[in-house]
């Protein structure tokens, strides 16, 4: 299970790392996602997507369900926020994950509500399930950052993840309504976001583990790959926070690194 997580991320991050360094070319949402099936099929481990991706930029990240058709897709500019939520079925299990990315600096506006949503991502993967042990309960906590400036999101927080099942598999999720425990060996997305209609969109998806160790239960991250530090307000940090961030970006780093090239590998390090 953990070794498919290590190829996605390894896909993810070429891909994320091609698409930040494009020149000039023009690039639409369905070029986006043909690239990172090249790079997924690179591993011999990787079968198929796990659903259809959703590449989405500008106006059309703010779709949360949005699908990118050749005729009618657009082209990613580079003032444009770009949100790509995909996943591939591996020989050892299931991957889902989105990123979304700049292209030029952004405007503080989109780098603070980015940075917000980022706060809740890492309240959700840090929370002490021995106390907070139900999704409802974890669900309150994605939010609340973007609840302190009157933003929200319309979806859930997080979903069960299955094993060639669907990717979107029960009992267990991450929401406003679902009180099942959380237990020891579930798997569950965690993915807050913002969306501002006709706008942009962002999300930030990790898949985490429920693991226990002498009797506690903790959350693992599953998902390896580099969380846009160009639209992180840091400011907005609080030590606890950048010092996740910075351990989750050198754990990236460790795991994936043999798998990059040079180029790569250095620009992975500038997300510590």
């Amino acid at each position: 299970m953990i070794k498919s997580h290590i190829l996605d991320g390894a896909a993810l991050t070429k891909f994320l790392f091609w698409m930040k360094n494009i020149n000039k070319r023009k690039i639409t949402e369905v070029d986006a996602q043909n690239k990172l099936e090249k790079f997924r099929k690179k591993n011999k481990e990787y079968l198929f997507p796990s659903f259809q991706t959703i590449a989405g930029t500008g106006p059309n990240g703010a779709i949360v369900h949005y699908r990118a058709k050749k005729n009618s897709c657009r082209l990613i500019n580079k003032s444009d926020i770009f949100l790509c939520d995909s996943g591939g079925q591996y020989r050892y299990g299931t991957t889902d994950v989105t990123r979304t990315i700049c292209f030029s600096k952004p405007n503080n506006y989109i780098k603070d509500i980015f940075t917000k949503v980022l706060k809740g991502h890492i309240a959700v993967v840090t929370t002490n399930l021995n106390k907070i042990n139900t999704g409802k309960k974890i669900d309150i906590r994605a939010r609340k950052f973007l609840k302190m400036s009157g933003l929200d999101y319309a979806h859930g927080t997080g979903h069960g993840v299955g094993f060639f099942l669907n990717v979107h598999e029960g009992p267990q999720s991450i929401s406003k309504i679902n009180n099942i425990k959380i237990s020891e060996g579930m798997i569950l997305s965690n993915e807050p976001g913002y969306y501002k209609e006709k706008n942009f969109g962002i999300r930030i998806e990790n898949l985490i583990y429920v693991k226990k160790i002498n009797h506690k239960l903790f959350f693992e991250n599953l998902t390896l790959a580099p969380i846009d530090k160009d639209l992180i307000n840091h400011k907005l940090l609080s030590k606890k926070e950048r010092n996740y961030l910075f351990k989750y970006h050198l754990n990236v780093y460790s795991k994936l690194s043999k798998y990059l090239s040079s180029k790569e590998k250095q620009w992975l390090t500038s997300h510590f």
